[in-house]
C-alpha cells in the first residue's frame, strides 16, 4: 500500500525517536553510576557529614576516629563540628601542625588526640608541645610519629625557641593547653606568626575565660584580662575599615576572620 506523503515526515520522526531511545539503552552502562542516580533522583548531592556524627559512606570521620580513642573533644565537647568544617579539606594533603598539650593531665593519659591526628591525616607532620617535661620526654621516646617540645606555653623565651628550632610554616596550631588566660592569650599572639598565610589557628576550652581558678572573669565584668575578651577586641579589630579606631591586637592585621562555637574559636589567616 502507498505511503500518503502527507504522512511521511510524522513516521520519520517517530523511527528517529526509536532510534535514539535504543541508542541511548544500549550505552546506559557507560554512563558514570553517578549520573544513572541523578536521572533516576536518587543521586545524594551532598557529599558532606550525613549525620550528626558526620559519617561518611567512604571512611571514617573525625568524629569516628576521636570517639574511637577517647579523647574529649568529641566526648565531653563538640569540637568535631568545627574540625569537621574546616580540616576535612587537609585530610589527603601533605601538612604541618602543632597541637599544645598532649594530653598528660587528661584522667586517660596522653596519647588520644596524638593517634586521631595521625589516623585523621595521614601525611601530617605532627608537632606537640607540652608543659609536663617527664611526661614529654618518656612519649618522645618511645614515638617516631610525632616531635615533642616541653615547655610554657605562656613563656614567650621558649616559644621562639620552638618557632626558631620547628619553623613558622605550620598549617594548622591547636591550642588544647593549659587553658589560663596568660598561657591562650600569649600562645596566639607568639605564634600566630608561625601560621602559614591561608592557615588555621584553634583555641580550645574558651569557657575558660569564665572560670576564676584560670584567671577568668565569672562575672563578665570585662575588668580582667581573658581571652573570650580578646576574642571580641579580635572582631572589632577586624570592622576597623579606613579611618577607624586603632588596633589593639597585631594578630588582626593578617586575620582574615574568626569563627567561634561552643567552647571554641578558629582563626583564619589571610592567604597571600
Amino acid at each position: 500500500m502507498a505511503i500518503q506523503t502527507s504522512r511521511l515526515p510524522f513516521l520519520l520522526a517517530a523511527f528517529g525517536a526509536l532510534l535514539l531511545i535504543a541508542t541511548v539503552f544500549h550505552q546506559i552502562n557507560g554512563v558514570p553510576d553517578s549520573w544513572k542516580a541523578s536521572f533516576s533522583g536518587s543521586a545524594n548531592k551532598y557529599h558532606g557529614p550525613t549525620s550528626g556524627s558526620g559519617k561518611t559512606a567512604s571512611r571514617p570521620s573525625f568524629y569516628d576516629i576521636a570517639l574511637s580513642y577517647g579523647t574529649d573533644k568529641v566526648t565531653t565537647h563538640k569540637y568535631h563540628h568545627m574540625y569537621q568544617k574546616y580540616l576535612a579539606p587537609y585530610r589527603d594533603k601533605h601538612l604541618k601542625m602543632l597541637e599544645i598539650g598532649l594530653g598528660c593531665d587528661m584522667s586517660y593519659g596522653p596519647g588520644a588526640s596524638f593517634y586521631t591526628w595521625l589516623e585523621y591525616f595521614p601525611y601530617v607532620d605532627l608537632y606537640f608541645i607540652e608543659y609536663d617535661a617527664a611526661c614529654a620526654e618518656k612519649w618522645a621516646a618511645n614515638t617516631t610519629e610525632a616531635t615533642i617540645f616541653a615547655g610554657d606555653q605562656a613563656d614567650v623565651h621558649f616559644l621562639n625557641t620552638f618557632m626558631e628550632q620547628a619553623g613558622t610554616n605550620f598549617d594548622v596550631i591547636i591550642d588544647d593547653g593549659g587553658h589560663t588566660m596568660n598561657q591562650q592569650i600569649t600562645s596566639l599572639e607568639v605564634l600566630w606568626k608561625a601560621v602559614v598565610p591561608g592557615g588555621l589557628y584553634f583555641c580550645e576550652d574558651l569557657q575558660t575565660s569564665y572560670w576564676e581558678n584560670y584567671g577568668g572573669d565569672p562575672s563578665n565584668s570585662g575588668k580582667k584580662k581573658t581571652m573570650m575578651g580578646m576574642i571580641k577586641e579580635l572582631v572589632d579589630d577586624l570592622h576597623v575599615g579606613p579611618g577607624g579606631h586603632k588596633r589593639k591586637h597585631e594578630v588582626s592585621v593578617d586575620m582574615m576572620f574568626v569563627d567561634c562555637m561552643e567552647e571554641v574559636c578558629a582563626f583564619i589567616k589571610k592567604d597571600s
